[in-house]
């Protein structure tokens, strides 16, 4: 297991492609604790499937638009956890709106859980694993809407685009201390596809997307789980301040939809 002993904090990870991030770990060898607003039926249930991975898991409630609940969870997963080697950030928050009808409040609310908590988890992650000494692995998932403009995407788009750039940033000023800091950017997802049943088939995605995805699948979260692990692994020790496509190749055809 390439990650074997490793301790790995997924925010926004009980459900969706978070689920399949911890999955990924968790059979990667890692132990996984999962965060999100409240505990529900969804994080009970990647717990138990962390658990039976035969690794360790927990449930973290925090809020990451907070400072205080953020280096509360953060604290506290240490000190459960013994330590900390890996954040994987992934909550989400998206409420398409044309650009003219767009409140403060979605505005706010967006950039809040979409990049200010993203800079509260990496900055507090990062100061443990300073602390600890043994470098680490920051990753981040922003989306193909950093890199294209869709309609309705104002605040959702200008988030995942400044994920990368908070990205390319941690990795300049953290590299000193042996962090790496990587970007995982979705396409179009199947989120309810589970982890470890088949992929899904060349040709399988609706007809209408196919010409925007050379693969002509949608992803899964199991793909972008595999992606973090590898990001997080040995195996990309010399990887940092990227930001990887994993959309079936619907960047390099240069059209949205």
């Amino acid at each position: 297991m390439i990650l074997s002993g490793k301790k790995a904090l997924v925010t926004g990870g009980k459900r969706n492609i978070g689920r399949g991030i911890a999955q990924a770990l968790a059979e990667a060898g890692c132990d996984v604790g999962i965060n999100d607003i409240e505990p529900d039926d969804d994080s009970d249930k990647t717990i138990q499937l962390i658990e039976a991975a035969g690794r360790r898991s927990a449930f973290f409630k925090a809020d990451i638009s907070s400072c205080s609940e953020v280096e509360s969870m953060i604290t506290e997963f240490v000190s459960q956890f013994d330590g900390m080697d890996i954040l994987v950030n992934n909550p989400y928050f998206g409420e398409g709106r044309p650009f003219l009808e767009i409140t403060e409040e979605i505005w706010d609310r967006t950039i809040d859980v979409c990049l200010k908590g993203f800079f509260l988890c990496s900055q507090s992650a990062a100061r443990e694993m300073v602390r600890q000494g043994k470098g680490g692995s920051i990753v981040s998932i922003s989306s193909v809407h950093a890199e294209r403009a869709w309609l309705n995407d104002t605040c959702y788009g200008t988030a995942k685009a400044g994920i990368l750039r908070l990205t390319m940033s941690m990795a300049c000023e953290l590299s000193e201390h042996n962090i790496r800091c990587n970007a995982v950017l979705p396409g179009y997802m199947d989120t309810s596809h589970e982890f470890g049943s088949p992929a899904p088939v060349h040709r399988s995605a609706p007809e209408k997307n196919q010409r925007v995805i050379p693969t002509r699948r949608y992803g899964t979260p199991e793909d972008i789980g595999r992606a973090v692990t590898f990001l997080s692994s040995q195996q990309g020790a010399n990887i940092n301040g990227v930001a990887l496509p994993v959309d079936g190749g619907m960047l390099s055809v240069g059209v949205s939809s």
